[in-house]
């Protein structure tokens, strides 16, 4: 094994058959062999939870595009306003941990689709109240069964209410964990000044 390189290791059990039945290496799964403290970052569950969501980004990259002409962040906007409406550009980026000024550029085509409307603020001047418009909502509608049938497919073999109570725990536990952080860097710079 050459230093600072992993190593293939073809697993026997994971080789894909190519058409004519025999092994082909060359698309064979396989995993490598890495120093100990990679496989511990490998094992992260923040890393494998990050995985899991890039993959699922790319299904709905794929499947909500074609279908109904919505990215993913688009949905996630969708779904927000869905759920909170009249809301500020703030508070959607605050929700959906997503940027303000992305969050203001993936507006433009949901408003000029027609999907979500946008009103004056009636004490923030500079501020603006989102909402779903019906055909937004119609959309909701429509995707809900299609996002439905993947998380079924996605949790297949699982209790769906043991896997969304874990999730509900990692994310109270994380959100938990990233106020902690957020007082303890506050408190290290007024030290500072």
């Amino acid at each position: 094994m050459t230093p600072g390189k992993p190593q293939a290791i073809l697993n026997a059990k994971t080789l894909e058959a190519d058409r004519g039945g025999r092994r082909n290496p060359v698309r064979a799964k396989h995993r490598l062999k890495h120093a100990p403290h990679i496989d511990t970052l490998i094992r992260l569950v923040s890393v494998r939870v990050v995985r899991i969501a890039d993959l699922i980004l790319r299904i709905g990259s794929v499947t909500f595009k074609q279908q109904f002409g919505v990215t993913p962040t688009d949905l996630r906007i969708l779904i927000i306003l869905g759920a909170y409406q009249p809301i500020s550009v703030n508070e959607v980026s605050r929700r959906t941990h997503i940027d303000k000024a992305w969050i203001s550029r993936s507006l433009t085509p949901l408003l000029r689709r027609k999907l979500v409307t946008s009103a004056p603020h009636p004490s923030d001047g500079r501020a603006s109240l989102l909402s779903l418009t019906r055909k937004g909502e119609a959309l909701l509608r429509e995707i809900a069964p299609v996002a439905q049938k993947y998380q079924r497919q996605l949790l297949e073999g699982q209790n769906p209410r043991n896997a969304e109570r874990v999730l509900d725990q990692l994310a109270a536990r994380a959100e938990e964990m990233y106020e902690t952080a957020m007082r303890q860097r506050k408190n290290k710079k007024r030290k500072l000044n």
